[in-house]
């Protein structure tokens, strides 16, 4: 009984240190700029699959294409084109 509690408090423990460390390396990465020019912060590859960050980077680059798609057809000018 005492072990099966041991264990879970070392479980609990190591990962409420994880994710200390995952908030740390987002909050750097931020200061640092990363928010601009990265996708996804830093803990996103941490905390996903492989195939959950394709998928979701291909969901990402389909909303920004049709957002710049969107803009293009706003700013035409109809005169330009006669």
């Amino acid at each position: 009984m005492m072990n099966t509690v041991v264990r879970l408090l070392k479980k609990a423990f190591h990962e409420i240190r994880f994710r200390i460390k995952l908030k740390n390396m987002d909050e750097i990465w931020y200061f640092m700029g990363g928010g601009c020019f990265g996708t996804f912060p830093p803990s996103f590859y941490y905390t996903h699959t492989q195939e959950e960050i394709e998928r979701i980077t291909a969901e990402k680059v389909a909303e920004i294409e049709k957002m710049i798609e969107q803009i293009n057809k706003k700013n035409r000018n109809p005169c330009f084109f006669k």
